[in-house]
């Protein structure tokens, strides 16, 4: 059944959000229109009304994540006074972007990393090196202002926290909790930070 959070969602975004939690709960196998179509209770042939293929579905997830969290970080360089602020304002808005998609796309990473499915392969790969990138570029200028330990690599510190999220939505799914994903941002964040910042 369709949960109260989603029921004032229009037919495609609920279908995108049962995807992404039976991505996330189920795994890509139960990936079905039949049982997207059993939760929302509708017919299989309705969610063929909204996407073309179940891989529209997948690619819609995707986009939605990476779209998001890219100009989420366009925004934390531009409203972030410092460069603290600028990687608090990044990752807040990272793991609300994690929430809204239930965790789906970084088990799609590592799902679509053993599978032929280029498209995806593709697509995933550019938002991590796209993202990356980004995140570099700021913990670069904290290292010129003070902020952030000269002795870091910064490419591999942003990969770090863009793996520090993957860690925490494998917790989840291996737990099998139900919720939020990440309960405290602020702790989490604080804890990235701890080892990073010039005290």
């Amino acid at each position: 059944m369709v949960t109260e959070k989603i029921e004032k969602l229009s037919t495609r975004e609920k279908i995108i959000r049962i995807g992404a939690e039976i991505i996330v709960k189920e795994g890509l196998r139960k990936f079905t229109a039949k049982n997207i179509a059993d939760k929302l209770g509708i017919t299989d042939a309705a969610i063929f009304k909204h996407f073309k293929s179940m891989d529209e579905i997948i690619l819609e997830i995707i986009q939605t994540y990476v779209s998001r969290c890219s100009q989420s970080a366009i925004e934390a360089v531009e409203k972030g006074q410092s460069v603290k602020e600028k990687l608090q304002l990044l990752l807040k808005s990272h793991i609300e972007v994690l929430e809204d998609t239930r965790g789906a796309v970084p088990v799609l990473c590592f799902e679509l990393s053993r599978s032929e499915e280029l498209k995806f392969k593709h697509i995933l790969s550019e938002f991590v090196e796209n993202y990356k990138e980004k995140i570099s570029r700021i913990i670069e200028e904290g290292q010129r202002e003070g902020s952030i330990k000269k002795n870091l690599d910064p490419a591999e510190i942003a990969m770090f926290f863009i793996g520090s999220i993957q860690a925490k939505v494998f917790a989840y799914v291996i737990s099998g909790k139900e919720g939020r994903i990440i309960e405290d941002p602020d702790q989490f964040i604080s804890v990235i930070f701890y080892g990073i910042m010039e005290r």
